[in-house]
C-alpha cells in the first residue's frame, strides 16, 4: 500500500511529500532527535541518524502506513512528518509531529487541513480521527482548528514512553468525512 512516489500535497506554506533516504539527516536534526518534539509521541527520540534512516526505509509507507514529510514550500526545508494508518477500510487515524522551532505558527494546522482535504477525495474514507495526550494542549488545538470534534477521554489508552511505562489518558478527536 503506502503512497505513490509522486504523491505531493501543497498548502500555502507547506509541501507534503514522501520521505526519501536523503531526508534522514535533516529529519533527525530538526524532529526525531528532539525530546521536546517526542514528549507526547509513542516513540522515544532517535539516538542517531541511523535510527531515522531505518524508520524511513522500514516503517514509513509500509503496509497501511501513509507518511509524508512536511517541508516549507518556499525553501524545501524538512520540518516535520504527518501521516495516517487505516485500521479499518472506512476510517483513518492521523498522527504528526513538527520541529520545535516551527511551533505556534499555524504550520501543523495547515498540514493537517491539507491531508484532510486529500482524504475527502477518497470515497472509501468516512471517518478521520486522532488521539492526543490529555496535557498536549497544542495538539488538541490543531485538531479543533482542523474541524475535528472532541469525542471523549480514553482512560489509560496509550503508552507514551517519554512520560513513563504506564498507559496514559488521551483525548479522542474525530470528524466524519462524508
Amino acid at each position: 500500500m503506502g503512497m505513490p512516489d509522486g504523491d505531493v500535497l501543497l498548502g500555502p506554506q507547506v509541501l507534503l511529500r514522501a520521505p526519501k533516504v536523503e531526508d534522514a539527516e535533516d529529519l533527525f536534526a530538526s524532529v526525531t532527535s528532539d525530546p521536546n518534539v517526542t514528549e507526547y509521541l509513542s516513540w522515544t527520540p532517535h539516538p542517531d541518524v541511523d535510527e531515522t534512516l531505518r524508520v524511513i526505509t522500514e516503517m514509513f509507507n509500509v503496509g497501511d502506513d501513509h507518511t509524508w514529510l512536511i517541508a516549507l514550500r518556499d525553501s524545501g526545508e524538512v520540518i516535520g512528518e504527518l501521516g495516517y494508518r487505516q485500521p479499518q477500510r472506512h476510517a483513518v487515524n492521523i498522527g504528526y509531529c513538527l520541529g520545535r522551532q516551527w511551533w505556534g505558527r499555524g504550520i501543523m494546522s495547515e498540514a493537517v487541513s491539507v491531508l484532510l482535504q486529500q482524504l475527502q477525495q477518497d470515497s472509501s474514507v468516512f471517518r478521520a480521527s486522532a488521539a492526543c495526550h490529555v496535557d498536549n494542549v497544542g495538539s488538541a488545538r490543531v485538531l479543533e482548528r482542523c474541524g475535528l470534534a472532541l469525542e471523549g477521554r480514553l482512560v489509560r489508552y496509550l503508552v507514551f514512553p517519554n512520560l513513563g511505562p504506564e498507559p496514559q489518558d488521551c483525548l479522542l478527536y474525530a470528524r466524519a468525512m462524508r
